[in-house]
């Protein structure tokens, strides 16, 4: 018997864990809904469920420019997790900041990593463990980290 999570088990769990930080639910569900989407956004990771793997791809310009298999639900939890808090925290920033990102942008000041860093940590800080120790770990350059041909 598979322990794997179908999209929508993942999308609950995520939804259920991000409802434990500041932000909202509307916002949240953008993000979350972009595992069922057919158009790939660039630099955001995508899951599809092997049969005893997850596939994770991350797109720049329509093609695959990382791919990596993971094995524990947890780890792909984790991952999208990173990426839904920070691009939440970012978008604040940009509200905040009144940024449109197409015609302005944040300013990539130390003030402003700070509280990008800051948000995403305080998040990170309502959900807890694994999850917290993982980000503050930096597992998720471990899991984009490009796999060498001896390891796949």
């Amino acid at each position: 018997m598979s322990n794997m999570l179908n999209k929508q088990q993942m999308a609950e769990i995520l939804f259920e864990l991000l409802e434990r930080t500041a932000f909202h639910r509307e916002q949240m569900e953008n993000y979350v809904n972009r595992l069922f989407e057919p158009f790939k956004s660039d630099g955001v990771p995508y899951v599809e469920t092997g049969k005893d793997t997850y596939i994770v791809r991350i797109y720049e310009r329509g093609l695959v420019s990382l791919e990596k298999r993971i094995k524990q639900s947890d780890e792909v939890i984790y991952w999208l997790l990173e990426d839904i808090i920070f691009t939440a925290t970012h978008v604040e920033l940009m509200e905040r900041h009144g940024v449109d990102n197409k015609q302005t942008h944040l300013n990539d000041s130390n003030e402003v990593m700070k509280d990008l860093n800051r948000g995403v940590q305080e998040a990170f800080q309502k959900i807890g463990d694994p999850y917290l120790y993982w980000h503050m770990t930096s597992k998720r350059q471990e899991l984009e980290q490009i796999q060498s041909t001896k390891e796949r």
